[in-house]
């Protein structure tokens, strides 16, 4: 059951010339917010000897555009999907996981670890008693499969994924971007 990581597989089936998607256990989206981001300014990727630096800034199309242009492509392709979702506060993450219920949707990944913008997500992923708060406000909203992506940058990711599994999280996803 290979997933791919959230921020680097689109939505849907822009990898379809390269691969059969449906053979993959489920992709997990682009992050998706309320309202549509532009993300950060150009030049969001650099190579370097060791990788790659990018700061994307969570680009997407928004929550709506997402239901309506790419779950339909989602689900006539057979593809097993969790969304990525992102909020600068509780009460977006709670009100996408709202959306996310009454919309069917089966799992949600809580981005709470991308430090390429200026609110939200890394704030809540870095202090376990805001973690526990939000995937609890979130848990209560959402019935479904909820899996929390951590970041990297903190002293201990122990406290941090213990108090997503206390608050009600099924999954953790190890790890996102290490800052640059």
């Amino acid at each position: 059951p290979v997933m791919t990581a959230s921020g680097t597989f689109g939505y849907a089936d822009e990898y379809n010339d390269f691969i059969n998607v449906e053979n993959l256990g489920a992709i997990v989206t682009k992050a998706i917010s309320l309202l549509p981001r532009e993300g950060n300014k150009h030049i969001r990727i650099a190579e370097t000897k060791a990788g790659m630096i990018n700061s994307i800034g969570l680009e997407n199309v928004g929550i709506e555009k997402f239901l309506s242009d790419k779950v339909p492509v989602l689900n006539a392709n057979n593809i097993e999907f969790i969304v990525n979702i992102a909020g600068s506060t509780v009460e977006e993450y709670t009100n996408l996981a709202k959306i996310c219920s009454s919309n069917n949707i089966k799992a949600i990944e809580l981005n709470v670890s991308c430090p390429n913008v200026k609110t939200g997500c890394l704030e809540f992923g870095t202090d376990d008693k805001s973690l526990y708060e939000l995937v609890s406000a979130v848990r209560n909203e959402y019935k479904g499969f909820l899996m929390v992506k951590l970041t990297p940058n903190v002293t201990s990711i122990e406290s941090i994924g213990i108090a997503a599994e206390k608050a009600g999280a099924d999954a953790v996803s190890a790890i996102n971007t290490l800052k640059g």
